[in-house]
């Protein structure tokens, strides 16, 4: 990447954030010094900062101060924000950020722009699009622009960040050192997924001090009786949401018992809501539950539930009570607490006609209609099972493992039998495990309650536990029970899923040296399964059970499989183990050649056991 030489530390001329006046925080002086210190340090190159905290300390606020000071700074900034309602949608938050820069794309190197268009649905692509060449042409569009100029990128609410967009933010994040780039991310502090490296800044916001904490209240809430006053403080305990907000549900703190921070909060927010008109409250309810920020769906849903024209000065009320925000056609809440609040605030039976209306007035968007007239179902629906069965197959196509589990445990819900509703938990389980999500697993398998005479089932989960493990263990009987599991699975007629039993006995017997009579059966069970040559897991199942007898052949079999992407291979069922399948080809493939070579200068062809040829294997597990 190329680094930027001249320095850009003084303000561009005509820009607008270097007009504007520059934000203050109260109480965050030595954490706005350390952005200063990122910024006017640029020219010695890029760096990254996690900012963490618990809801409504300061985040976001800090970000806005971030902004403006790169601004000020001559500074490109680029912006995402993790939104809820899309955590679900692949790429979305990247789309978000890297729009400005998207003319820039042509300029990418042919398989970085292909992916990058795949991602953001812009060109047709077969499969889901390589996030390792998303993640490459995302750094090539952010490193090509601070040619330029130096650049800032802000992601807020990472905690909500689609995970692809996740993933690729984690990249760049670890190759930022030699770029006129600087990275903010903000996070709740629950959020389990960490970022970045060991030279990444991390900086945990706290609690403002007691004396700060009367500074902000008061320049917020000024004239406060005293005893409310110091009932603020006490419930805030320096949270700086808490003290601008909670002074405005004023008349319902009086008598309010003492609450975890998130709850008090959301019913400060609660209470301004019963000052509103009824139909500015049921705006709110619809807003809430609505998953887009469209102006024209919320009204127009409102419309649906009330029976009567509904304007847009209807939803003044609710600007005026700085409870959401309107720009444009979009409405978006001041802070997620406020959503929650009138989530909480609506009754159930509320809620399940704002999701029915949603569902009449989206017409564009056949999995957001599904999903609310899910949420407006009550008791099972078979058909709106299977039009789920096929979101969560569009789901699998894009590449949204994550987002086709929970649609098939919305799917079981809406089941009306115990064979359907297991059927689909157990398929979510597959999927879970092919994600390598071994505690989400084992939970959807307890929620399929399978029935003990379904032997399909009950091999369908041993591949499930299998795959959640590593291979390299020495057990004979795991061998064993792979290949008793794969001949009921052939008999049931469901070749892919024993081939994959069989192929993953295959791994055991090389990892645990298995005898030559263990390694016999698991081929001779593959053989029978009647697979086409070319098949990836046949390959691979022989290179690893008999490596020197079928070593020679192996070679050619497995060039042709792994091959140059003209003719596609036979896919594994999930694309976990496809891409397993083909990794171990590439390995196989070089290992028999090294095979071979040894067997010829030792002078035999003679099998032996498999661990006779077979190269030490390291710590980590290479050779």
């Amino acid at each position: 990447m190329t680094r930027r030489a001249k320095k850009a530390t003084s303000p561009r001329k005509g820009r607008v954030g270097a007009t504007l006046a520059s934000p203050s925080l109260q109480g965050r002086a030595q954490d706005i010094a350390l952005i200063d210190h990122l910024i006017e340090r640029i020219d010695q190159g890029g760096s990254t900062l996690v900012i963490s905290g618990e809801p409504g300390i300061g985040k976001s606020a800090l970000l806005d101060v971030a902004r403006h000071r790169a601004s000020e700074r001559g500074f490109s900034v680029l912006s995402m924000t993790g939104v809820l309602a899309e955590v679900h949608l692949p790429f979305a938050a990247l789309e978000q950020a890297l729009r400005p820069l998207m003319k820039g794309a042509e300029g990418l190197v042919p398989r970085q722009r292909s992916a990058l268009l795949a991602a953001f649905g812009m060109h047709d692509d077969a499969g889901p699009p390589d996030i390792f060449l998303v993640a490459l042409a995302t750094l090539s569009l952010l490193s090509e622009r601070a040619t330029r100029e130096p650049l800032l990128l802000v992601a807020d609410d990472a905690q909500w960040l689609d995970q692809a967009t996740f993933e690729v933010l984690a990249f760049v994040s670890r190759r930022l050192s030699s770029d006129p780039i600087v990275l903010v991310v903000a996070m709740r502090d629950d959020f389990k997924s960490s970022l970045g490296d060991a030279s990444t800044l991390r900086l945990r916001l706290s609690g403002l001090d007691q004396a700060d904490a009367e500074r902000l209240l008061d320049a917020n809430a000024p004239g406060l009786p005293a005893e409310l006053r110091s009932r603020f403080l006490r419930e805030a305990s320096g949270n700086p949401l808490a003290l601008v907000e909670l002074p405005r549900g004023e008349r319902a703190a009086g008598d309010a018992p003492w609450l975890p921070l998130t709850d008090r909060l959301e019913r400060a927010f609660s209470s301004r809501l019963s000052d509103l008109p009824h139909i500015a409250q049921l705006l709110l309810f619809v807003t809430a539950e609505n998953d887009g920020t469209s102006l024209h769906e919320i009204l127009s849903a409102a419309e649906a539930v009330l029976g009567e024209r509904v304007g847009i000065a209807a939803i003044a009320p609710a600007v005026a009570a700085k409870l959401i925000e309107i720009n444009g056609t979009e409405v978006r809440f001041r802070h997620p607490l406020v959503r929650s609040a009138m989530h909480q605030a609506a009754d159930p039976a509320t809620r399940q006609r704002i999701h029915a209306a949603l569902a009449a007035v989206i017409h564009d968007q056949l999995d957001r209609q599904l999903w609310h007239r899910a949420a407006a179902t009550i008791g099972p629906d078979d058909e709106l099972a299977g039009e789920y069965d096929l979101m969560a197959a569009r789901a699998l196509r894009r590449g949204a493992v994550a987002m086709a589990i929970e649609v098939l445990e919305s799917a079981a819900r809406l089941s009306s039998t115990a064979k359907a509703r297991g059927d689909r938990m157990l398929r979510a389980a597959e999927l879970a495990a092919d994600l390598g999500q071994p505690e989400l697993m084992e939970r959807l398998l307890r929620q399929a309650d399978i029935d003990e005479t379904n032997q399909l089932a009950l091999v369908r989960i041993a591949w499930c536990r299998e795959i959640s493990q590593p291979p390299a263990v020495n057990d004979p009987a795991k061998i064993l029970a792979l290949i008793g599991f794969a001949a009921k699975a052939h008999a049931a007629g469901a070749i892919d899923l024993a081939a994959n039993l069989l192929w993953r006995a295959a791994q055991r017997c090389w990892w645990s040296s298995a005898s030559d009579e263990l390694c016999a059966r698991v081929h001779d069970a593959a053989a029978r399964l009647e697979l086409p040559d070319g098949d990836p897991r046949l390959i691979a199942i022989s290179a690893y059970v008999e490596p020197l007898r079928r070593g020679g052949g192996l070679v050619p079999q497995a060039s042709g499989a792994c091959g140059n992407g003209a003719q596609r291979p036979h896919r594994c069922e999930h694309p976990r183990q496809h891409r397993q399948c083909h990794r171990d080809l590439r390995h196989r493939r070089e290992l028999s050649r090294r095979v071979q070579c040894r067997a010829a200068h030792a002078g035999t062809a003679q099998r032996s056991r498999p661990g006779a040829f077979r190269p030490r294997v390291g710590g980590n597990g290479s050779r």
